[in-house]
Protein backbone atom coordinates (compact mmCIF):
# COMPACT_ATOMS: atom_id res chain seq x y z
CA UNK A 1 0.00 0.00 0.00
CA UNK A 2 1.36 3.20 -0.97
CA UNK A 3 2.10 5.95 2.16
CA UNK A 4 0.20 8.81 2.67
CA UNK A 5 1.70 12.14 4.32
CA UNK A 6 -1.06 14.94 5.33
CA UNK A 7 -0.20 18.73 4.68
CA UNK A 8 0.60 20.51 7.22
CA UNK A 9 0.90 24.67 7.29
CA UNK A 10 3.46 26.12 4.81
CA UNK A 11 4.04 23.05 3.14
CA UNK A 12 4.45 22.71 -0.62
CA UNK A 13 4.28 19.65 -3.04
CA UNK A 14 8.03 20.86 -3.52
CA UNK A 15 8.64 21.26 0.17
CA UNK A 16 6.58 17.18 0.60
CA UNK A 17 8.52 15.63 -2.25
CA UNK A 18 11.97 16.55 -1.11
CA UNK A 19 11.18 15.58 2.43
CA UNK A 20 10.64 12.10 1.35
CA UNK A 21 12.84 11.64 -1.17
CA UNK A 22 10.56 12.00 -4.78
CA UNK A 23 10.50 14.31 -7.43
CA UNK A 24 7.40 16.54 -7.45
CA UNK A 25 6.41 15.03 -10.82
CA UNK A 26 6.05 11.90 -9.70
CA UNK A 27 4.61 12.94 -6.57
CA UNK A 28 2.28 14.94 -9.38
CA UNK A 29 1.54 11.40 -10.94
CA UNK A 30 0.73 9.74 -8.20
CA UNK A 31 -1.47 11.92 -6.78
CA UNK A 32 -4.00 12.74 -10.19
CA UNK A 33 -6.35 15.06 -8.35
CA UNK A 34 -4.33 17.88 -7.98
CA UNK A 35 -4.69 19.82 -10.46
CA UNK A 36 -2.69 23.21 -9.37
CA UNK A 37 0.46 22.12 -7.53
CA UNK A 38 0.07 25.41 -6.04
CA UNK A 39 -3.41 24.28 -4.69
CA UNK A 40 -2.69 22.30 -1.77
CA UNK A 41 -4.22 22.95 1.74
CA UNK A 42 -3.55 21.89 5.32
CA UNK A 43 -5.51 18.47 6.57
CA UNK A 44 -5.19 17.30 2.66
CA UNK A 45 -3.92 13.87 2.35
CA UNK A 46 -0.81 12.99 0.17
CA UNK A 47 -0.01 10.30 -1.67
CA UNK A 48 3.31 9.34 -2.36
CA UNK A 49 4.93 7.35 -4.96
CA UNK A 50 6.52 3.69 -4.14
CA UNK A 51 9.77 3.40 -4.34
CA UNK A 52 10.13 1.47 -7.66
CA UNK A 53 7.60 3.94 -9.40
CA UNK A 54 9.99 6.61 -8.42
CA UNK A 55 12.75 5.05 -9.89
CA UNK A 56 11.22 4.41 -13.16
CA UNK A 57 9.66 7.94 -13.50
CA UNK A 58 13.95 8.50 -12.74
CA UNK A 59 15.08 6.80 -15.70
CA UNK A 60 12.11 7.82 -18.31
CA UNK A 61 13.40 11.34 -18.01
CA UNK A 62 14.74 12.26 -21.63
CA UNK A 63 16.19 15.09 -22.55
CA UNK A 64 14.15 18.19 -23.84
CA UNK A 65 13.82 17.88 -28.08
CA UNK A 66 15.45 21.34 -29.32
CA UNK A 67 11.66 22.06 -29.73
CA UNK A 68 11.20 22.21 -26.57
CA UNK A 69 14.06 24.88 -26.00
CA UNK A 70 13.03 26.78 -28.93
CA UNK A 71 9.72 27.14 -27.10
CA UNK A 72 11.18 28.75 -23.75
CA UNK A 73 13.93 30.85 -24.57
CA UNK A 74 12.98 34.32 -24.98
CA UNK A 75 12.37 35.59 -28.82
CA UNK A 76 12.28 39.07 -29.78
CA UNK A 77 14.59 42.28 -28.23
CA UNK A 78 17.76 40.67 -27.37
CA UNK A 79 17.92 37.70 -25.76
CA UNK A 80 19.22 33.98 -26.89
CA UNK A 81 17.69 32.07 -29.64
CA UNK A 82 18.38 28.71 -30.39
CA UNK A 83 19.64 27.09 -33.25
CA UNK A 84 18.97 23.47 -34.67
CA UNK A 85 22.07 22.04 -32.49
CA UNK A 86 20.65 22.78 -29.16
CA UNK A 87 23.68 24.76 -28.16
CA UNK A 88 22.03 28.19 -28.04
CA UNK A 89 21.29 27.18 -24.09
CA UNK A 90 25.07 27.21 -23.60
CA UNK A 91 25.38 30.90 -25.57
CA UNK A 92 22.21 32.41 -23.28
CA UNK A 93 23.83 31.45 -20.09
CA UNK A 94 27.11 33.20 -21.38
CA UNK A 95 25.26 35.95 -22.63
CA UNK A 96 24.40 36.61 -18.73
CA UNK A 97 28.16 36.63 -17.93
CA UNK A 98 28.37 40.13 -19.67
CA UNK A 99 26.69 41.84 -16.76
CA UNK A 100 29.91 40.72 -14.43
CA UNK A 101 27.84 39.51 -11.81
CA UNK A 102 28.23 36.20 -10.84
CA UNK A 103 25.72 34.10 -9.79
CA UNK A 104 25.89 31.92 -6.56
CA UNK A 105 26.10 28.52 -6.92
CA UNK A 106 22.23 26.74 -6.22
CA UNK A 107 23.27 23.28 -5.69
CA UNK A 108 26.31 21.83 -3.35
CA UNK A 109 26.73 19.11 -6.17
CA UNK A 110 26.98 19.09 -9.39
CA UNK A 111 24.34 17.33 -10.82
CA UNK A 112 26.25 14.66 -12.92
CA UNK A 113 26.98 13.21 -9.59
CA UNK A 114 23.72 13.28 -8.21
CA UNK A 115 22.49 11.33 -10.85
CA UNK A 116 25.17 9.26 -12.49
CA UNK A 117 23.01 7.08 -14.02
CA UNK A 118 21.26 9.18 -16.48
CA UNK A 119 21.48 11.19 -19.21
CA UNK A 120 20.92 14.61 -18.30
CA UNK A 121 20.62 17.78 -20.39
CA UNK A 122 23.47 20.03 -19.34
CA UNK A 123 21.89 23.07 -17.53
CA UNK A 124 23.16 25.05 -14.74
CA UNK A 125 21.57 27.86 -13.04
CA UNK A 126 22.80 30.47 -15.96
CA UNK A 127 20.88 28.73 -18.13
CA UNK A 128 18.31 28.00 -16.68
CA UNK A 129 17.76 31.99 -15.63
CA UNK A 130 18.50 31.85 -19.51
CA UNK A 131 15.21 30.09 -20.69
CA UNK A 132 12.96 31.73 -18.37
CA UNK A 133 14.60 35.59 -18.99
CA UNK A 134 16.09 35.69 -15.88
CA UNK A 135 18.66 38.53 -15.34
CA UNK A 136 22.00 37.33 -13.64
CA UNK A 137 22.10 40.32 -11.24
CA UNK A 138 17.53 39.27 -10.26
CA UNK A 139 18.84 35.95 -9.64
CA UNK A 140 21.76 36.43 -7.72
CA UNK A 141 19.48 38.82 -5.54
CA UNK A 142 16.16 36.86 -4.81
CA UNK A 143 16.47 34.03 -2.63
CA UNK A 144 13.37 32.71 -3.81
CA UNK A 145 14.39 32.47 -7.70
CA UNK A 146 17.61 30.74 -5.79
CA UNK A 147 15.72 28.33 -4.02
CA UNK A 148 13.31 27.30 -7.10
CA UNK A 149 16.02 26.86 -9.73
CA UNK A 150 18.13 24.72 -7.14
CA UNK A 151 15.06 22.44 -6.71
CA UNK A 152 14.97 21.70 -10.66
CA UNK A 153 18.40 20.97 -10.23
CA UNK A 154 18.49 18.59 -7.35
CA UNK A 155 15.03 17.17 -8.29
CA UNK A 156 16.58 16.58 -11.67
CA UNK A 157 12.84 18.43 -13.67
CA UNK A 158 13.16 18.26 -17.03
CA UNK A 159 9.74 19.01 -17.81
CA UNK A 160 9.65 22.36 -19.30
CA UNK A 161 5.72 22.35 -17.84
CA UNK A 162 6.51 21.81 -14.56
CA UNK A 163 9.67 23.67 -14.40
CA UNK A 164 7.50 26.60 -15.30
CA UNK A 165 4.51 26.14 -13.02
CA UNK A 166 7.02 25.94 -9.92
CA UNK A 167 8.82 29.30 -11.36
CA UNK A 168 4.94 30.74 -11.49
CA UNK A 169 4.67 30.52 -7.59
CA UNK A 170 7.81 32.76 -6.49
CA UNK A 171 6.89 36.29 -6.16
CA UNK A 172 9.44 37.41 -9.07
CA UNK A 173 7.04 35.68 -11.48
CA UNK A 174 4.01 36.90 -10.08
CA UNK A 175 5.03 40.75 -9.36
CA UNK A 176 6.05 41.21 -13.41
CA UNK A 177 4.83 40.63 -17.02
CA UNK A 178 6.67 38.43 -19.22
CA UNK A 179 7.31 41.14 -21.63
CA UNK A 180 9.20 43.12 -18.44
CA UNK A 181 11.42 39.72 -17.45
CA UNK A 182 12.45 40.02 -20.89
CA UNK A 183 13.60 43.69 -20.96
CA UNK A 184 15.36 42.98 -17.80
CA UNK A 185 16.84 39.84 -19.16
CA UNK A 186 18.07 42.09 -21.94
CA UNK A 187 19.18 45.01 -20.58
CA UNK A 188 20.98 43.30 -18.45
CA UNK A 189 22.98 40.42 -20.53
CA UNK A 190 23.28 42.78 -24.00
CA UNK A 191 24.34 46.22 -22.26
CA UNK A 192 25.92 47.42 -25.12
CA UNK A 193 23.20 46.78 -27.51
CA UNK A 194 20.41 47.53 -24.97
CA UNK A 195 21.91 51.07 -24.73
CA UNK A 196 22.19 51.70 -28.43
CA UNK A 197 18.69 50.13 -28.97
CA UNK A 198 17.17 53.31 -26.28
CA UNK A 199 19.05 55.74 -27.52
CA UNK A 200 17.74 54.96 -31.27
CA UNK A 201 13.81 54.89 -29.80
CA UNK A 202 14.57 57.61 -27.58
CA UNK A 203 15.69 59.67 -30.62
CA UNK A 204 12.48 58.54 -32.55
CA UNK A 205 10.21 59.95 -29.83
CA UNK A 206 11.65 62.98 -30.43
CA UNK A 207 11.43 63.17 -33.79
CA UNK A 208 7.64 61.90 -33.89
CA UNK A 209 6.76 64.77 -30.91
CA UNK A 210 8.57 67.29 -33.36
CA UNK A 211 6.28 66.37 -36.36
CA UNK A 212 3.69 66.81 -34.47
CA UNK A 213 4.85 70.39 -33.47
CA UNK A 214 5.29 69.41 -29.61
CA UNK A 215 8.52 69.64 -27.73
CA UNK A 216 10.28 66.35 -25.54
CA UNK A 217 12.53 66.74 -23.16
CA UNK A 218 15.99 64.25 -23.21
CA UNK A 219 15.16 62.68 -19.99
CA UNK A 220 10.92 62.27 -20.66
CA UNK A 221 12.39 61.09 -24.32
CA UNK A 222 14.24 57.78 -22.42
CA UNK A 223 10.92 57.07 -20.25
CA UNK A 224 9.22 56.98 -23.26
CA UNK A 225 12.24 54.43 -24.95
CA UNK A 226 12.32 52.27 -22.24
CA UNK A 227 8.62 51.61 -21.64
CA UNK A 228 8.60 50.64 -25.73
CA UNK A 229 10.72 48.14 -24.91
CA UNK A 230 9.62 46.90 -21.90
CA UNK A 231 5.96 46.55 -23.67
CA UNK A 232 4.31 46.01 -20.64
CA UNK A 233 4.35 46.04 -17.01
CA UNK A 234 2.45 45.62 -13.56
CA UNK A 235 2.04 48.80 -11.75
CA UNK A 236 -0.29 49.22 -9.06
CA UNK A 237 -1.77 45.87 -9.23
CA UNK A 238 -2.36 46.08 -12.29
CA UNK A 239 -1.44 45.29 -16.29
CA UNK A 240 -0.21 48.50 -18.09
CA UNK A 241 0.48 48.17 -21.73
CA UNK A 242 2.79 50.15 -23.71
CA UNK A 243 1.25 50.25 -27.04
CA UNK A 244 0.35 52.72 -29.70
CA UNK A 245 -2.71 53.83 -27.83
CA UNK A 246 -0.78 54.68 -24.54
CA UNK A 247 2.04 56.70 -26.19
CA UNK A 248 -0.95 58.64 -28.42
CA UNK A 249 -2.68 59.48 -25.10
CA UNK A 250 0.65 60.34 -23.23
CA UNK A 251 1.00 62.93 -26.23
CA UNK A 252 -2.03 63.75 -26.64
CA UNK A 253 -2.15 65.36 -23.13
CA UNK A 254 1.31 66.98 -23.75
CA UNK A 255 -0.42 69.34 -26.13
CA UNK A 256 0.60 73.04 -25.08
CA UNK A 257 -2.81 75.45 -25.85
CA UNK A 258 -1.79 78.16 -23.86
CA UNK A 259 0.02 80.12 -26.40
CA UNK A 260 -2.85 82.23 -28.67
CA UNK A 261 -2.32 84.86 -31.30
CA UNK A 262 -4.68 87.14 -32.86
CA UNK A 263 -6.04 87.13 -36.77
CA UNK A 264 -6.81 90.23 -38.99
CA UNK A 265 -10.28 89.47 -38.39
CA UNK A 266 -9.60 89.87 -34.99
CA UNK A 267 -10.44 85.91 -34.07
CA UNK A 268 -8.21 84.46 -31.65
CA UNK A 269 -6.49 80.93 -32.34
CA UNK A 270 -4.45 78.81 -30.80
CA UNK A 271 -0.65 79.56 -31.63
CA UNK A 272 0.10 75.77 -32.62
CA UNK A 273 2.34 74.15 -34.62
CA UNK A 274 3.12 70.78 -36.77
CA UNK A 275 0.52 68.53 -37.39
CA UNK A 276 -1.17 69.42 -34.04
CA UNK A 277 -1.49 72.71 -36.48
CA UNK A 278 -2.91 71.27 -39.28
CA UNK A 279 -5.85 69.51 -37.15
CA UNK A 280 -6.72 72.07 -35.40
CA UNK A 281 -6.79 74.29 -39.02
CA UNK A 282 -9.11 71.49 -39.96
CA UNK A 283 -11.39 71.80 -36.90
CA UNK A 284 -11.55 75.45 -37.50
CA UNK A 285 -12.69 75.16 -41.06
CA UNK A 286 -15.38 72.60 -40.38
CA UNK A 287 -16.68 74.43 -37.51
CA UNK A 288 -16.62 77.70 -39.45
CA UNK A 289 -18.73 75.41 -42.17
CA UNK A 290 -21.50 74.31 -39.44
CA UNK A 291 -21.77 77.61 -38.20
CA UNK A 292 -19.98 77.27 -34.67
CA UNK A 293 -18.83 80.64 -33.90
CA UNK A 294 -14.22 79.75 -34.50
CA UNK A 295 -13.13 81.77 -32.01
CA UNK A 296 -10.72 81.00 -28.48
CA UNK A 297 -12.44 83.97 -26.57
CA UNK A 298 -15.63 81.75 -26.85
CA UNK A 299 -15.83 79.08 -24.33
CA UNK A 300 -17.56 76.80 -25.36
CA UNK A 301 -15.95 76.33 -28.87
CA UNK A 302 -12.47 76.62 -27.33
CA UNK A 303 -13.31 73.48 -25.15
CA UNK A 304 -14.85 71.61 -28.03
CA UNK A 305 -11.15 72.27 -30.10
CA UNK A 306 -9.01 72.01 -27.29
CA UNK A 307 -10.50 68.08 -26.55
CA UNK A 308 -11.67 67.20 -30.09
CA UNK A 309 -8.13 68.17 -31.32
CA UNK A 310 -6.27 65.49 -28.49
CA UNK A 311 -9.27 63.20 -29.04
CA UNK A 312 -7.84 63.10 -33.12
CA UNK A 313 -4.26 62.90 -32.34
CA UNK A 314 -5.15 60.04 -29.00
CA UNK A 315 -7.20 58.07 -31.75
CA UNK A 316 -9.96 58.22 -29.49
CA UNK A 317 -12.00 60.26 -31.21
CA UNK A 318 -13.06 59.57 -35.34
CA UNK A 319 -13.40 62.37 -37.59
CA UNK A 320 -16.84 60.95 -38.31
CA UNK A 321 -17.93 62.02 -34.75
CA UNK A 322 -16.74 65.68 -35.41
CA UNK A 323 -19.22 65.32 -38.39
CA UNK A 324 -22.00 63.96 -36.53
CA UNK A 325 -21.81 66.22 -33.57
CA UNK A 326 -21.36 69.48 -35.68
CA UNK A 327 -24.38 68.16 -38.09
CA UNK A 328 -26.59 67.43 -35.17
CA UNK A 329 -26.18 70.94 -33.81
CA UNK A 330 -26.85 72.43 -37.39
CA UNK A 331 -30.01 70.54 -37.00
CA UNK A 332 -31.32 72.11 -33.98
CA UNK A 333 -30.26 75.54 -35.07
CA UNK A 334 -31.47 75.82 -38.49
CA UNK A 335 -34.38 72.65 -38.56
CA UNK A 336 -35.61 73.99 -41.73
CA UNK A 337 -32.52 72.66 -43.11
CA UNK A 338 -32.47 69.12 -41.71
CA UNK A 339 -33.22 67.45 -45.36
CA UNK A 340 -30.25 68.96 -46.65
CA UNK A 341 -28.19 68.17 -43.61
CA UNK A 342 -29.28 64.40 -43.76
CA UNK A 343 -27.61 64.61 -47.22
CA UNK A 344 -24.38 64.89 -46.17
CA UNK A 345 -24.31 68.82 -47.02
CA UNK A 346 -22.42 70.95 -44.09
CA UNK A 347 -24.52 73.65 -43.29
CA UNK A 348 -22.78 76.82 -45.14
CA UNK A 349 -23.95 74.18 -48.38
CA UNK A 350 -27.25 73.81 -47.13
CA UNK A 351 -27.74 77.79 -46.70
CA UNK A 352 -25.59 78.67 -49.92
CA UNK A 353 -28.52 79.78 -51.90
CA UNK A 354 -29.76 82.47 -48.79
CA UNK A 355 -26.14 83.28 -47.96
CA UNK A 356 -25.65 84.69 -51.77
CA UNK A 357 -29.07 86.28 -51.21
CA UNK A 358 -27.57 88.53 -48.50
CA UNK A 359 -24.23 89.16 -49.23
CA UNK A 360 -24.83 90.31 -53.05
CA UNK A 361 -27.62 92.40 -51.57
CA UNK A 362 -25.13 93.62 -48.38
CA UNK A 363 -22.17 93.98 -51.21
CA UNK A 364 -19.91 90.87 -48.84
CA UNK A 365 -18.23 88.01 -49.80
CA UNK A 366 -20.16 85.10 -48.93
CA UNK A 367 -17.70 83.03 -47.90
CA UNK A 368 -17.07 85.16 -45.08
CA UNK A 369 -21.44 85.51 -43.77
CA UNK A 370 -21.11 84.46 -39.91
CA UNK A 371 -23.83 81.69 -40.21
CA UNK A 372 -24.78 83.30 -37.05
CA UNK A 373 -25.94 86.19 -38.90
CA UNK A 374 -29.57 87.31 -37.10
CA UNK A 375 -30.68 87.86 -40.53
CA UNK A 376 -29.71 84.71 -42.06
CA UNK A 377 -31.38 83.17 -38.63
CA UNK A 378 -34.68 84.50 -39.10
CA UNK A 379 -34.70 83.91 -42.83
CA UNK A 380 -34.00 80.33 -42.30
CA UNK A 381 -36.15 79.52 -39.26
CA UNK A 382 -39.67 81.07 -40.94
CA UNK A 383 -42.60 79.91 -39.46
CA UNK A 384 -45.38 80.04 -41.32
CA UNK A 385 -49.67 79.62 -39.42
CA UNK A 386 -49.19 75.99 -38.81
CA UNK A 387 -46.28 75.92 -37.16
CA UNK A 388 -43.89 74.61 -39.38
CA UNK A 389 -40.44 75.90 -39.88
CA UNK A 390 -38.80 76.58 -43.45
CA UNK A 391 -36.78 79.15 -45.11
CA UNK A 392 -38.13 81.91 -46.84
CA UNK A 393 -38.08 82.15 -50.46
CA UNK A 394 -34.75 83.99 -51.92
CA UNK A 395 -37.30 87.09 -52.68
CA UNK A 396 -38.44 87.56 -49.33
CA UNK A 397 -34.99 87.31 -48.47
CA UNK A 398 -33.35 90.07 -50.06
CA UNK A 399 -36.44 92.30 -49.18
CA UNK A 400 -35.19 90.86 -45.07
CA UNK A 401 -31.64 91.95 -46.10
CA UNK A 402 -32.37 95.85 -46.97
CA UNK A 403 -34.00 96.14 -43.12
CA UNK A 404 -30.22 95.27 -42.51
CA UNK A 405 -27.90 98.65 -41.14
CA UNK A 406 -25.23 96.98 -43.48
CA UNK A 407 -27.49 97.64 -46.61
CA UNK A 408 -27.53 101.42 -46.24
CA UNK A 409 -23.81 101.32 -46.54
CA UNK A 410 -23.77 99.74 -49.83
CA UNK A 411 -23.35 101.56 -52.95
CA UNK A 412 -26.86 100.23 -54.22
CA UNK A 413 -28.49 102.05 -51.10
CA UNK A 414 -26.54 105.16 -51.65
CA UNK A 415 -27.38 104.97 -55.79
CA UNK A 416 -31.27 104.91 -55.23
CA UNK A 417 -31.18 107.32 -51.86
CA UNK A 418 -30.11 109.54 -54.57
CA UNK A 419 -32.31 108.98 -57.38
CA UNK A 420 -35.28 109.21 -54.69
CA UNK A 421 -33.75 112.43 -54.03
CA UNK A 422 -34.10 113.57 -57.23
CA UNK A 423 -37.51 112.45 -58.31
CA UNK A 424 -38.36 114.52 -55.11
CA UNK A 425 -36.83 117.89 -56.51
CA UNK A 426 -37.93 117.07 -59.98
CA UNK A 427 -41.45 116.27 -58.56
CA UNK A 428 -41.39 119.85 -56.77
CA UNK A 429 -39.98 122.15 -60.13
CA UNK A 430 -36.16 122.27 -58.76
CA UNK A 431 -34.59 120.08 -61.45
CA UNK A 432 -35.37 119.90 -65.18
Amino acid sequence: MAKKVKVKSGDTLSSIAKANGVSLKALLQANPDIKDPKLIKPGQIITLPAVNEQAQEQNASKQLSVETARRNIPVGTGGAQIDDSGSAVANAAASAKQTGIDVPALSAKPVENLYPNLKQDTFDPKALAARFSIAASILAQDTDLQRVLNDILAQKITDPDLQFAMLKETNWYKNNTDDWRKYKFYKESNPATYKADLQSNAEAFVRKYYAMGITLDPNTAIKLAEQAMMKSATVNGGIVNYNDNYFNKLMADSIDFSNKRTLPNGKIVYDLGGKVEAIAESLYKVAWDFGYPATVSNAGFSKWLESNVRGLISGQVNPEDVDNELQSRAKSMYPGLTDQLNRGLSLREAADPWINALANEWEEDPRFLDLNDDYLYRILNQQDEKGNIAPMNLYQAKTMARRSPKWQYTSRAKEEYTNIGQKILQDFGFLG
